[in-house]
């Protein structure tokens, strides 16, 4: 397998270091999307995770990992799950925390921010303008950037998703999680491909913010000229560096679905599995997987990443799948 810095025993450490923190969340088969797709369908529940997304795991073994090396100060920018992670991880170290959102994140997210007592900076109109911002504030601060696409103890943490979804069900052969900027799906194919070979892997985002399936379509990290997407936890313009290395070399594939599936599988997910998400989350349930795949699943697992969503959107999904909820 590929260098890449980030190994399964750096995935195994950090499920070792993050234990006490986070939850480890449950696995759990939809009756509505094993229908659906006529194989059996499993959840994996990030938006059980004390912030309401996966990014808590990456955040908190970053933050955590520093507070050994004696930091006191950490900075970050995300359009908000990583925000919400290092700023809750940050307080449970006793360090101070800056975080750098920008000016289209939820205010729903930035509450959550707030609250866990990091100084919020909304500044930049997409993810990528907040990290220049973040990053200038490290320097002229002296705090620690905490980067949600290239740090390898980010994806190293978000990697232990995939440990516990292969204790919990070994018999999977199918693992699919939404792409923003690439860190989830980097993480999960360090934990997976060096010891799991045969479970497939795959990343699915909207097709208004397709950064990923860009890139590896022209071989580089390749940045939109513009972005579109209800989904703002994977609006993001370029992958990481580090994370589009791992994914060219080791997904089995990285496809994209539109707004409108995204929606309506939100409300399918409520419905039906009596689950709240948000729009980012359903981007695996919106995947045309008999189309996609050369093998039928014996079981999949889709991961739920996150479910921070306002009233009024989660209203409008609802009304977007109406009763079909098959």
């Amino acid at each position: 397998m590929p260098d890449h810095g980030t190994t399964q025993a750096m995935v195994r450490e950090a499920a070792e270091r993050i234990r006490p923190h986070v939850v480890r969340t449950p696995l759990v088969r939809s009756a509505t999307f094993s229908s659906r797709f006529s194989f059996p369908v499993f959840l994996k529940l990030e938006n059980l995770q004390t912030t309401g997304a996966f990014k808590l795991r990456g955040a908190t073994n970053a933050v955590l990992a520093l507070r050994d090396r004696g930091v006191t100060h950490v900075v970050a920018a995300s359009s908000g799950s990583h925000a919400m992670g290092v700023s809750l991880a940050a307080r449970g170290c006793g360090m101070k925390a800056t975080i750098v959102m920008p000016e289209g994140s939820p205010e729903l997210k930035r509450r959550k921010v707030r609250s866990y007592g990091a100084d919020l900076i909304v500044d930049g109109q997409a993810y990528d303008d907040a990290v220049r911002v973040a990053q200038v504030v490290a320097r002229e601060t002296g705090a620690v950037l905490v980067h949600g696409l290239e740090d390898e103890l980010v994806m190293a943490g978000h990697g232990t998703m995939g440990l516990e979804i292969v204790e919990d069900l070994p018999e999977v052969d199918l693992v699919a999680v939404p792409v923003g900027g690439g860190g989830a799906l980097s993480g999960l194919l360090m934990a997976l491909k060096e010891t799991h070979p045969h479970v497939r892997v795959w990343g699915v985002e909207s097709d208004g913010a397709p950064s990923m399936k860009l890139s590896l379509d022209r071989g580089e990290p390749t940045e939109l000229t513009r972005m579109e997407t209800v989904a703002d936890a994977i609006a993001v313009r370029r992958p990481g560096r580090r994370a589009f290395a791992v994914v060219r070399d080791l997904a089995d594939g990285v496809t994209t679905v539109p707004d409108r599936l995204l929606l309506e599988n939100v409300g399918r997910l409520a419905l039906g599995d009596k689950l709240v998400a948000e729009p980012a989350s359903a981007a695996t349930l919106s995947a045309d997987w008999p189309a996609l795949l050369d093998f039928k699943p014996r079981a999949a697992v889709f991961i739920i990443t996150g479910g921070n969503i306002s009233r009024d959107l989660l209203t409008k999904a609802l009304s977007a799948v109406g009763e079909d909820v098959t």
